[in-house]
């Protein structure tokens, strides 16, 4: 049996970050400018909060909680489900589950070939970011999660010109998976 690592602790980042509810704040408003009076904006908000929280953590931590990533993952869905219903729109609740899967699938093959490259907290997101977007498109889906690997690959690469990185120095991938695609 593998040893177990030690998980950080959470009070203190919590005091640290006292300026998260402003930043949840402006993300929650930029969700509901762009998807505007629709059922489903409240899912896609739940989604963006928790987006933000995670890339918070992930930045701090290097550690993308399954304990927040799962809640935020089914209170999407189970909102998305509420969206459905309202709007009578079963096609896009089944390509958002499919597209979930898929991103989720997609991050865990590279997770499989390259445990130290890709943590499997990154795969998880990647499943709740194809959730969300997959209600919108399944192109969406491909253009965000491509969209974070280019958007990690130019932050890494300028961390490294800076001299803050070198070549194997670890840099969270979530916030730059979690970062929204362009429109």
């Amino acid at each position: 049996v593998g040893q177990q690592r030690p998980v950080p602790r959470a009070g203190a980042w919590r005091e640290r970050k006292r300026g998260l509810p402003f930043l949840l704040s402006v993300g929650a408003g930029g969700v509901a400018l762009r998807t505007g009076a629709h059922p489903v904006a409240v899912a896609h908000v739940v989604a963006a909060s928790g987006l933000i929280v995670l890339s918070v953590i992930d930045l701090d931590l290097y550690l993308l909680p399954k304990r927040i990533v799962y809640p935020v993952m089914f209170g999407t869905g189970a909102l998305l489900a509420v969206a459905a219903l309202i709007d009578g729109d079963g096609l896009a609740l089944r390509r958002a589950v499919l597209s979930g899967f898929a991103g989720f699938a997609a991050l865990a093959v590279l997770h499989i070939i390259s445990p130290r490259g890709m943590g499997f907290g990154d795969v998880r997101l990647a499943g709740l970011i194809g959730l969300d977007l997959g209600w919108i498109g399944a192109q969406q889906v491909v253009i965000g999660i491509f969209s974070g690997f280019v958007f990690g690959a130019v932050v890494g690469l300028a961390l490294m010109v800076a001299r803050r990185k070198k070549g194997g120095d670890a840099v969270p991938f979530g916030p730059s998976l979690a970062a929204p695609p362009p429109p």
